[in-house]
């Protein structure tokens, strides 16, 4: 296949920034990869990074947007070599994909996406400059590589108990826990803007009186579905377990003082009257392995699976040829 000269060489776009910093349309193209038979070139890079152009313009300036923009095409250059070595290993395995498996996937889109209209659709395309034929060789592609990479870990993966309880031993920050309680709270609103009316003493009036209640015995949970402005009302104003970075600083500062089966006095602040009760407490601590086993059997199938991918890439690798120019 003859190579095309390059406007920019190589994945650096040195000698085009004054380009890309104006927004100027650069027509670039030439190959940047062999690998076995299949030639990468620099449009398909400059394809599977354009999604991400957006955020990196929006996020970066100058100098740093050439660096992340090198650092993006390189990353994706990487998957692209990986995705044509997967797409070789389906051929040379004579595996087959059901064509209607794309065209379902097409049709899926145009319903969901364009409200069946298919003129539609393939306008958007054309905007694109991405021909239907180009459109479904990506979608079957796309499918070949999923179905290929499911191929690799479909075989059952047993974590073993010592495994999983090495790993809660070697990672216990990942399962501590600060302290907590269990919230309860009454709300009555306020205007942070309003001075003191006739109707805000009554506001501050409720709020003290309901306080009195509790003091004489009244049940919180009752008290907070009958007067309640708090939209956990309706819940008897249950909080559940809270944390120390729930509450504003002063409504935390009184729920953390709290001892279990207890309630606060009226706390007044601009956009209200709070009266706090905390049901129970949990000091800081770590959770117990019972509580955690199953989330740690995931997160170790999850990184065997991942480790096995990256195994078949690394043989996949070693026996191709790549050349990247």
């Amino acid at each position: 296949m003859p190579m095309k000269r390059w406007i920019c060489t190589g994945l650096v776009l040195a000698g085009c920034h004054g380009a890309w910093a104006a927004g100027a349309a650069v027509m670039v193209d030439g190959v940047v990869a062999v690998v076995n038979d299949r030639v990468i070139t620099y449009s398909e890079v400059m394809e599977y990074v354009r999604p991400l152009l957006a955020n990196l313009r929006r996020n970066t300036r100058g100098d740093e947007f050439f660096a992340k923009l090198q650092q993006t095409q390189r990353a994706a250059l990487e998957d692209l070599i990986d995705q044509a070595l997967i797409l070789d290993e389906f051929q040379q395995k004579g595996f087959s994909m059901p064509e209607n498996l794309t065209d379902n996937y097409i049709n899926s889109l145009i319903e969901r996406d364009y409200g069946g209209d298919r003129e539609a659709f393939l306008k958007s395309l054309e905007a694109q400059g991405l021909p239907l034929s180009r459109f479904r060789e990506q979608i079957r592609d796309r499918h070949i590589i999923q179905a290929m990479h499911g191929r690799q870990t479909e075989r059952n993966i047993v974590i073993s108990p010592y495994r999983i309880e090495k790993y809660y031993q070697d990672n216990q920050d990942k399962f501590r826990v600060g302290d907590q309680i269990r919230l309860r709270m009454i709300v009555i609103r306020r205007d942070p803007a309003a001075p003191a009316t006739p109707v805000e003493d009554q506001r501050q009036q409720l709020a003290t009186k309901i306080w009195e209640q509790l003091e004489a015995g009244a049940d919180f949970e009752n008290l907070a579905r009958e007067y309640s402005q708090g939209k956990e009302a309706a819940q008897g104003g249950d909080w559940g377990w809270i944390g120390r970075d729930v509450l504003r600083q002063e409504l935390n500062e009184v729920a953390f003082q709290l001892p279990p089966h207890t309630h606060s006095p009226v706390i007044t602040t601009d956009d209200g009257y709070y009266i706090l009760q905390v049901d129970e407490v949990k000091p800081a601590h770590v959770k117990p392995l019972a509580e955690v086993r199953s989330e740690i059997e995931v997160t170790l199938l999850q990184e065997q699976r991942a480790k096995m991918q990256q195994d078949w890439i690394k043989q996949l690798r070693a026996k191709a040829y790549i050349r990247i120019f």
